[in-house]
């Protein structure tokens, strides 16, 4: 059997019979283990349960629209912007949610019974540009540069590489706040040429810009540029994840074993680009499929349990604090009961 072939199975699998935990961690010292094996717990039948997820688009929604092809009980529903997301959350339409981390803590901070199941994306944002000799955050000073949302996850990063590179983001250059369709819209007909995009919108914007007869570039990786900061040479930059609404009717081990269904897909998109690429654009119609696809190389989908992350994300959160206002995040780094503990 092909290993595609193998993931795939693993991960329908997964999402009928596995069975894990996941409760409130008192402490970072909490032991990590692996979820029971279904011998060990009993057994719940996902074939009966009607799981509703809020979908993000970007690379997080990738292994959910390949577990809806998997498992029609699987119901994935889009949503955007901020309000539209907590009106989901505090109405409990769904089990399940794709964010962006910092709604993930600002959703927690503001006492909505939420819990970090996964981080799943790290560091995908890019300076996209028309001209390809920009080499590094010093050649933006005098330009244009589009962003998406003003105190975004986006606009926050960006701000703290700027700062970070003694450019002042008011003065030095413009910013310019923009939805992504149309900063994509606008680079490929040359009426932009400097945006930060995360993906798959970078690659939107590359395929957009190439059926205008336009050459479209990442010139600055934007993770790159944050390990180029003191003291971050290894971090990472966890940017998106899937949290579990509390009183939804979930059950621990329902979460648990979605988590690891989640991990075992997410391996096999990694592996199958032009295989996921329709998927997702069957169960989420706005991402069309080859730049779904070609997202991937770019994507950094990398699924890990939140627990094994509360290091990382308090790093980051603590790095950008330095010049973001924290009211942003609901006032605070949240405490270690923010973190789904998996056993």
């Amino acid at each position: 059997m092909k290993r595609g072939a193998i993931i795939l199975l693993a991960a329908a699998l997964a999402l009928i019979f596995f069975l894990g935990g996941c409760t409130q961690k008192g402490s970072r010292e909490s032991p990590v283990t692996a979820a029971p094996s279904p011998q060990a717990a009993g057994e719940v039948d996902f074939a009966d349960l009607k799981l509703a997820v809020g979908s993000a688009p970007g690379p997080v929604t990738y292994p959910l629209a390949q577990m809806a092809e998997l498992n029609n009980n699987i119901v994935l529903k889009p949503w955007q912007g901020t309000e539209q997301l907590t009106a989901m959350i505090s109405a409990r339409e769904v089990q399940l949610c794709s964010t962006p981390l910092h709604n993930a803590v600002l959703s927690y901070n503001k006492g909505l019974d939420t819990q970090l199941l996964m981080v799943t994306v790290w560091g995908m944002l890019y300076v996209m540009s028309t001209e390809s000799e920009v080499a590094s955050l010093q050649d933006l000073k005098g330009k244009e540069v589009a962003l998406s949302g003003k105190g975004s996850i986006q606009d926050l990063i960006f701000r703290h590489l700027l700062l970070q590179n003694d450019i002042n983001p008011d003065n030095d250059l413009t910013l310019s706040y923009l939805d992504m369709s149309e900063a994509s819209s606008r680079l490929a007909t040359g009426k932009l040429k400097y945006a930060v995009l995360n993906e798959p919108q970078s690659s939107i914007a590359i395929l957009n810009a190439q059926k205008a007869g336009m050459q479209l570039h990442r010139v600055l990786d934007l993770t790159q540029e944050w390990n180029k900061l003191p003291g971050q040479e290894e971090a990472s930059m966890p940017m998106a994840g899937i949290i579990v609404i509390g009183g939804s009717g979930i059950t621990n081990e329902e979460a648990a074993g979605f988590a690891k269904a989640y991990i075992d897909t997410g391996e096999w998109v990694n592996n199958n680009p032009a295989e996921i690429g329709p998927i997702v654009e069957k169960h989420v119609p706005a991402m069309k499929a080859t730049a779904v696809s070609q997202s991937l190389e770019y994507a950094r989908l990398k699924p890990r349990y939140a627990a094994d992350c509360q290091v990382e994300v308090e790093a980051f959160l603590e790095e950008l604090s330095r010049t973001a206002d924290m009211r942003a995040f609901g006032g605070k780094i949240p405490d270690a009961k923010f973190y789904c503990q998996t056993n």
